[in-house]
């Protein structure tokens, strides 16, 4: 099962390549907004400890912070239709204003989106698709014990792309398929005023907005060879080895 998204990616790639117009390769890079549940602290009269700060139970909201990914893409396109896998390092961050210090949350992964898209002219598409995220590490400052999570999930992408060339922006919303369970944390009281506290559960969410450059395009109705003439005002043929 861990070898799906790969194998998958795979075989898309040659079933869609077999009768694309244009192949095009590139690379991508952006900043992330994503959302995480509330922390729920425990007061003294619920089990919090002694001389958890506040004393009576509250929820912190998550705040926002800076988070950012890169990667690479093949766009496969075929008249207006297109199929677009990637494959992106992502970092996701946030933090909790707990009463004495702000505890940070971080987690890294590595997402492949398979998109299907549809080109409405030669500036504006638009696409949705699984994401398939192996998530490697999930952080939340001052816990005591390493917090639990999925290390496999199915999310979902929509978004709009807008291309100026070579050149591209593209913003798009996932959604997460299944939700981050609830679970109990244990933080250092000395230093964040909260003793025992809950992860709440919540369904991920995330803003991505990217710039993306196109390194080379392959254009297949003209056997195979490689085209520059929109991006640099001439053609540059590469002969089939």
């Amino acid at each position: 099962m861990k070898n799906v998204p790969l194998f998958l990616v795979i075989l898309l790639i040659n079933l869609f390549s077999l009768n694309a117009q244009e192949l095009k390769f590139g690379i991508k890079a952006g900043l992330n907004y994503n959302n995480i549940g509330k922390l729920y602290h425990i007061g003294t009269a619920n089990g919090g400890g002694i001389g958890v700060i506040p004393s009576e139970d509250k929820n912190y909201n998550s705040k926002q912070e800076l988070s950012y990914h890169f990667g690479t893409f093949l766009n496969i396109s075929f008249k207006k239709i297109f199929l677009r896998p990637e494959i992106n390092f992502t970092t996701l961050k946030k933090s909790y204003p707990l009463s004495q210090k702000t505890s940070y949350w971080n987690s890294t992964k590595l997402d492949i989106p398979i998109l299907l898209g549809f080109q409405i002219n030669n500036t504006f598409s638009i696409y949705s698709g699984p994401v398939f995220s192996k998530i490697s590490t999930m952080k939340l400052d001052g816990v005591q014990y390493p917090i639990l999570f999925k290390k496999s999930k199915i999310n979902l992408h929509a978004g709009v792309l807008v291309n100026f060339g070579r050149f591209g922006i593209d913003a798009r919303y996932e959604y997460g398929m299944a939700p981050t369970k609830f679970q109990r944390i244990d933080i250092i009281r000395a230093i964040y005023g909260t003793n025992v506290a809950h992860l709440l559960e919540y369904n991920h969410s995330q803003i991505i907005i990217s710039i993306q450059i196109a390194l080379f395009k392959i254009n297949t109705n003209e056997r195979h060879k490689i085209d520059n003439k929109s991006w640099r005002g001439k053609n540059r043929n590469c002969t089939n080895q």
